[in-house]
């Protein structure tokens, strides 16, 4: 028989409210398909496994509250009698926990007449010579402390776990266990309805045990205790006895379980985490079972033909710059061939000796080249082809989740340094599990493609555009760190300058940064008005403009400080060699577009003066320029196309300006007679039919009534019938078979658009109105990044591709290659996709990328 050492005591009806109410206030309620609560159980369950992952406990117990009369309700009838009534969504929950608890072979006991507390407390009892835990939020079960038991207290939400044994409870209170309740016996507890003595508080009543040790001990010595105090603790005193006896803890249970009973042998309740949809906890347990069953054989050379033709890098997950790589997986049968980077390094021509698939293809492509091996030729990218089946999937690992591939840690967990960050050790059973799964998913996500009408979306613009990608990340574009840091400089004197104006109208110099600090100046020192949440958001400071000039301000100093954090000193981090090399996502927008990270170079704002300043620190080497090449109106071109909608269309073929022939509609006036602002709410009206937007929120944006909005939307449609036309039959579509498509057969889910909740609704078709047009552009503008790049391998220029910022291409092109990179850009653009009405890209030049704009 298995020696015990150690025992878990859980207060289950503690630890079931503490993670009901820590979680009840999250914005996304936590329910099953059928509208089942299971927030506290998520909660409960992840609390116990991290109780048991820190204590290894060898056996286990959790104990209830029976729900019934108990003895304490005999000796005083209003026990717990000011409790409120349990929510209903509590309730709910309590038979899951148990059900839980049984799934996982974890034993439970409640009794009637008794507490959880006196079953904790007789089984800790009898168990004298084991090291004994209790986890609970009840300080109550503090007086069960003794040299072989301690608490574990329950702090911060789920956060935290605080053990407490004779030592800390000495130095914390300056009590023994036994004094616990000596101590409610005194002050009493709201909580139970345990009356104590009036007017003696925790203060009070420490002081007293301090002094005397015990209840008995005050009452023994009350001559010693003047005024008042004597007073109160003279009327209640059989308050005072009374109140001890309902606190402590009966230990004399006869409970119907012997040790060996307890012994923890937990079972997977994997059965129970699909019934209640609890996919993470699911993926969790399916994940240490991947982790103990896949085998990795390290091999010196490929000698064999991997599952598949499937070939995975192993490697850091670092910024591609950044990243190492440690080695490669290969599928084959029931194991994992490992082939660490050294070994691999002394034959690379396994690389070129087939079209491998792939996870990655753009980011293996980069850690091949920097490592010194040959180019490798991919056949497919699973990452890519799997991303367009499953386009809510904008995270890898959710991506995991909807292939149904389970991995032995998540990547998420994998890329925080906090948890060891993505070592050799840890990336490669992760890597090997992934590589297996993949050989036997491939087949049925390429044919599913196909199914799905988009295998040619998937090898005529992703598949291709991945090398283009590829080339203009290793490119980089040239950064002129001096100017940066010239740039700094300034904005540093601005900060300054505005910072002393800030401190001159509040008075005293404070941390503007602070949210704290600067809701006292302004709403406490200089009386303005904030509400109840006294926020200190733009919002808010926009509103405050006209009641004081601080807020002018604030406003302007944050953006200042925007602009260093996320701009300047963001930028400059990233220079290597004089550049900066962004990476450029296929999979991590819905649309299709095309996302920039490590830095963001598309979130570079060109509307005011700070953007400009910025985008002129991107410059041309000596003796070249920037071209930038960027589509005219092409999401209304894509309406107007898409709808079929003919003035539209003319409008387009007559190269006549679109806002100002809709400002003539919508203001019945020639087009001689549009004034700016006439312009600018036709301009508005355009786009915001492009996104969906509603009368209200047209309203909102032109700061005119609703009816007005109304009455510009109803114009607009009656003059383009067939735009309005068009969205009722997205809509229609959308409803019917839960996505839309673009053009190219790119399909964006949008379940909202079936959901309950009517402004979920709402933004599930303004989702779909928006998502074909937009997507479709998105195609496009990936259409033409591939047009281009053959034009100039076909013509054999040395310009080079560098960035794509949404609707713009931005290229290096040396100054004797100007004019004809001029025509062939403008060609390759023009002509990308057939559509009826002309596509229209304007080309400039620059010697840095404002100029060029």
């Amino acid at each position: 028989m298995k020696c015990m050492k150690k025992l878990l005591l859980v207060d289950g009806n503690s630890m079931l409210f503490r993670t009901y109410y820590a979680t009840i206030g999250q914005s996304r309620r936590m329910t099953t398909s059928q509208g089942i609560p299971t927030n506290a159980v998520f909660g409960f369950i992840h609390l116990l496994q991290k109780a048991i992952a820190q204590i290894e406990p060898d056996a286990m117990l959790v104990a209830w509250d029976c729900g019934k009369p108990t003895f304490r309700h005999e000796r005083f009838e209003a026990y717990k009698g000011t409790r409120k009534e349990l929510d209903e969504e509590l309730i709910v929950q309590m038979p899951i926990v148990r059900e839980y608890l049984d799934a996982a072979n974890i034993t439970r006991y409640e009794e009637e007449g008794y507490e959880a507390d006196d079953i904790i407390g007789s089984m800790a009892a009898s168990a004298p010579d084991m090291e004994t835990y209790i986890l609970t939020s009840d300080r109550d079960l503090l007086q069960l402390v003794d040299d072989s038991t301690r608490v574990i207290l329950m702090k911060k939400g789920l956060a935290e776990l605080d053990i407490v044994d004779k030592p800390e409870l000495e130095k914390r209170y300056g009590l023994s266990p036994a004094q616990i309740t000596d101590l409610k016996g005194l002050m009493g507890d709201a909580s139970d309805n345990i009356p104590g003595v009036r007017h003696i508080g925790e203060k009070t009543a420490l002081k007293l045990l301090h002094d005397f040790q015990t209840v008995e001990g005050v009452y023994a010595h009350l001559d010693q205790i003047r005024g008042k105090r004597r007073e109160y603790l003279e009327e209640g005193k059989e308050s005072a006895f009374l109140s001890k006896e309902l606190a402590t803890i009966y230990r004399e249970m006869k409970l119907p379980f012997s040790m060996e009973d307890l012994a923890l042998n937990p079972d997977s309740p994997q059965d129970f985490y699909r019934k209640y949809e609890m996919r993470s906890l699911l993926a969790q347990e399916e994940a240490q079972a991947v982790q103990q069953s896949w085998e990795i054989e390290a091999i010196d050379r490929l000698e064999f033909d991997p599952d598949g033709d499937i070939m995975l890098a192993v490697a850091s997950l670092d910024p591609f710059m950044d990243q190492t790589l440690y080695g490669f997986v290969f599928p084959h049968g029931n194991t994992a061939a490992w082939l660490p980077v050294d070994k691999a390094l002394e034959d690379p021509s396994f690389v070129t000796s087939r079209a491998w698939t792939t996870w990655d293809s753009k980011d293996f492509m980069h850690l091949l080249d920097r490592s010194g091996f040959p180019p490798a030729r991919f056949s497919e990218d699973l990452h890519v082809a799997s991303f367009l089946l499953y386009s809510q999937a904008t995270s890898i690992d959710t991506l995991m989740e909807a292939l149904e591939i389970v991995l032995p840690e998540t990547f998420r967990d994998l890329g925080m340094k906090s948890k060891g960050g993505s070592s050799v050790e840890r990336m490669k059973p992760v890597m090997a599990a992934l590589a297996g799964q993949l050989a036997q998913k491939k087949d049925a996500v390429l044919a599913r493609l196909k199914e799905e009408d988009m295998d040619t979306l998937y090898r005529t613009i992703e598949l291709p555009l991945i090398p283009v990608l590829y080339e203009m990340e290793k490119n980089g574009i040239q950064c002129d760190r001096g100017r940066l840091e010239q740039l700094r400089a300034e904005f540093q004197e601005r900060m300054d300058s505005l910072a002393e104006k800030i401190y001159e109208l509040a008075g005293h110099p404070f941390k503007i940064e602070s949210p704290k600090q600067l809701g006292t100046v302004l709403f406490d020192e200089l009386g303005l008005k904030g509400g109840r949440k006294r926020s200190t958001a733009a919002d808010v400071l926009e509103k405050l403009r006209d009641e004081h000039p601080i807020a002018e301000l604030i406003l302007e100093y944050r953006k200042y400080s925007k602009f260093m954090t996320t701009y300047i000193t963001g930028l400059v981090r990233y220079i290597v060699d004089g550049k900066i090399h962004t990476t450029f996502n296929q999979t991590m927008t819905q649309t299709g577009r095309l996302s920039s990270s490590d830095p963001n170079l598309q979130n570079i704002s060109v509307r005011d003066e700070e953007g400009r300043q910025i985008r002129s620190m991107f410059t041309a080497p000596e003796g070249h320029v920037l071209l930038s090449a960027d589509y005219s109106q092409i999401e209304l071109r894509m309406l107007a196309h898409m709808a079929d909608e003919q003035a539209m269309i003319q409008a387009f073929l007559e190269d006549a300006d679109i806002h100002t022939r809709t400002a003539c509609q919508l203001f019945n006036v020639s087009a001689k007679d549009v004034t700016d602002q006439m312009r600018r709410v036709a301009k508005t009206v355009n786009f915001g039919i492009i996104y969906g937007q509603t009368d209200f929120g047209l309203s909102q944006t032109l700061g005119i009534t609703r009816r007005e909005a109304k009455e510009f939307m109803n114009i607009y449609f009656a003059s383009y019938p067939n735009i309005h036309r068009y969205t009722n039959r997205v809509i229609e579509f959308c409803e019917e078979h839960g996505y839309v498509e673009t053009l190219m057969h790119r399909r964006r889910m949008i379940p909202e658009i079936k959901d309950k909740n009517f402004m979920t609704r709402e933004f599930g078709k303004r989702a779909a109105m928006n998502a074909p047009v937009q997507g479709s552009a998105a195609d496009l503008i990936k259409m033409a990044m591939i047009a281009v790049k053959r034009r100039m391998e076909e013509e054999g220029v040395k310009s080079r591709l560098l960035l794509q910022i949404h609707d713009e291409l931005i290229l290096d092109v040396p100054d004797d290659e100007v004019e004809q990179m001029k025509k062939l850009v403008q060609d390759a653009m023009d002509h990308a996709m057939d559509l009826k009405v002309p596509l229209k890209a304007g080309i400039h030049t620059g010697r840095t990328w404002d100029e060029a704009k």
